[in-house]
């Protein structure tokens, strides 16, 4: 989840065309100065050290909207100490590139929109379809339009576009095979989020085929969170030996169950609990031998 959220986010800022290239997602937790607590879209940092703050909006931006982004701003230009680059991704025509918004009488943003007509989205689409049909190798940004115009299409034509999209990725011509591999794990994403039904859900993974990155992307997962993966195989080694030493404790405990059932059983076939063998057991239950 931490390759796809990275992955995500470093293609997205590619195909976006934001300034500068990614480098490393923030944590996106908001504290408002009311103490309340909010979560922004995304935050990361470019290689030239501008933090970009990327929000996504299904409905139309409002003045309610305008002014959360100016908080998450003012938050993360504070937290971080970094300049802050807004872009929102909009569901909706904005009708605008670029807008400022009055937070106070000294605090002015500026928010950057940027929004796909369906129209352009079909066109880069059918042209997907065409370069694999005539076995052309794709360029960069169209296989991105693989990942991206899952995305933004209509959700009403979503089943559709996923399909046909999964046949083109499994078909094209893509040099590039982290472009391809992070475009994939980019449209499985898009198969989890707008696939409800389960048993198509699952099939559409399996005609994805992920399965011929295996190995790849566990090397490349390694390369990105190695620290963070080591120390947690390292928990699991300690958990394991604390568990596998429950077990034994466990085991022994169940012996000595087993025997002191059965010796409680002898000594209830006895007679005379005054013999010496009578004795014998009651010593043996008493001392634990």
């Amino acid at each position: 989840m931490k390759y796809l959220s990275m992955a995500q986010a470093k293609r997205q800022h590619q195909y976006l065309g934001l300034p500068g290239n990614f480098k490393t997602r923030l944590p996106q937790e908001v504290v408002f100065p009311n103490m309340d607590i909010g979560r922004a879209d995304e935050y990361y940092l470019t290689d030239d050290d501008l933090l970009i703050n990327l929000e996504e909006e299904s409905g139309h931006v409002t003045g309610k909207t305008l002014k959360k982004f100016s908080k998450y701003i003012i938050f993360a230009a504070d937290r971080f100490n970094k300049d802050v680059y807004l872009a929102v991704v909009c569901h909706k025509n904005p009708n605008k590139s670029v807008e400022y918004y009055q937070h106070s009488p000294s605090v002015i943003i500026k928010v950057h929109y940027y929004y796909f007509k369906q129209n352009h989205l079909w066109s880069k689409y059918e042209n997907l379809i065409n370069k694999v049909r005539y076995n052309e190798e794709l360029t960069e940004s169209e296989t991105l339009d693989i990942a991206f115009v899952s995305k933004f299409i209509s959700k009403k034509h979503i089943l559709q576009v996923i399909e046909t999209l999964i046949k083109v990725f499994n078909n094209a011509i893509i040099d590039d095979k982290v472009l391809k591999m992070d475009v994939g794990v980019i449209l499985g994403a898009m198969i989890l989020k707008h696939v409800n039904n389960i048993k198509k859900q699952n099939k559409l993974l399996r005609d994805l085929n992920m399965g011929q990155f295996e190995s790849e992307l566990h090397e490349l997962v390694y390369d990105e969170f190695g620290d963070v993966l080591d120390k947690k195989d390292e928990e699991i080694e300690a958990k394991d030996k604390e568990l596998g030493q429950k077990d034994k404790e466990i085991e022994e405990l169940s012996k000595s169950n087993m025997e002191y059932k059965a010796k409680i059983k002898q000594l209830l076939k006895l007679e005379d609990l005054n013999s010496p063998e009578a004795k014998k057991i009651l010593n043996s239950l008493i001392v634990g031998k």
